[in-house]
């Protein structure tokens, strides 16, 4: 890692936030697990996050989630470097132990079902995570190999697995997971105070969910029916820190057709220079 180059950038920050819209963190590498192709030396990996805690940054890192990934959250327990401020995600191979030891230290976790379960790092570990008090949040992980950046979806499977692993249909209501995608998730990146339910002194980021599409016309109760029914089509309207991104189901802040048109150009110049 480019640790001047971070110290830079975070100096000039404020010239990049888009207004305070945006926040800097760093993306740890760690141990790189047991992998010895992926191995990172002590030295290297204690430096990079102890450079990234001495800029006051918040810090996420991949932490065992495949099987060869087992035992990276013991060797940061034992290192000293678990935190309120080291975001892990997945702990899919985490033992128990381990789970303990980081609901202990006040670690936060995201979980990414969709890659988590795509790739082969077995099922989420929603419940063992929430049972034993972590601060848990839903994420992407990368569209990449997502496939799709849908937070209903994975609100969708998160309740799935959750409640198939209990064998229990109510292990992980609704509700539970409504509050891991909105508030949970921001506490989980350090931003509880800014953004992740509607209250008073916070940014107005809203999204508003039509209740006239067949899936949801018949209201019952709404944290069900967002989490079970709604699809990003039922978003009717969204504003982002005041500013509205999507009226009447129409993106209005961006030239989606644009959008795509670059993403293909950038993908054949990758291609091109990949001389694929």
């Amino acid at each position: 890692m480019d640790l001047n180059g971070l110290a830079a950038l975070a100096a000039d920050w404020p010239s990049h936030s888009a207004g305070g819209l945006l926040h800097l963190g760093a993306a740890w590498r760690g141990t790189g697990g047991s992998n010895p192709a992926m191995r990172v030396a002590p030295a290297l990996y204690r430096a990079e996050i102890e450079a990234a805690r001495g800029l006051a940054l918040p810090v996420s890192v991949h932490a065992s989630g495949p099987a060869s990934a087992a035992g990276q959250v013991r060797t940061y327990s034992d290192a000293g470097l678990l935190g309120p401020d080291l975001q892990v995600v997945h702990l899919n191979s985490a033992s128990p132990e381990e789970i303990a030891l980081a609901a202990a230290a006040g670690t936060p976790v995201s979980v990414s079902p969709w890659t988590e379960l795509q790739i082969g790092y077995g099922q989420p570990a929603t419940g063992a995570l929430l049972g034993a008090g972590l601060p848990v949040g839903l994420s992407v992980d990368t569209t990449m190999l997502s496939g799709n950046a849908d937070m209903f979806a994975i609100m969708k499977v998160t309740q799935a697995c959750a409640n198939a692993g209990a064998r229990h249909e109510f292990a992980l209501t609704a509700r539970d997971v409504l509050r891991l995608a909105t508030i949970d998730g921001a506490r989980t990146l350090g931003l509880g105070a800014a953004t992740g339910s509607l209250t008073v002194g916070k940014r107005a980021d809203v999204i508003v969910v039509s209740a006239d599409s067949p899936s949801l016309g018949v209201l019952t109760d709404p944290a069900r029916l967002l989490v079970t029914a709604a699809t990003p089509r039922d978003v009717e309207l969204v504003v982002a820190d005041g500013r509205i991104l999507k009226r009447d189901g129409v993106v209005t802040a961006f030239d989606v057709p644009e959008v795509v048109r670059a993403a293909r150009a950038a993908l054949a110049g990758v291609l091109s220079r990949a001389g694929a």
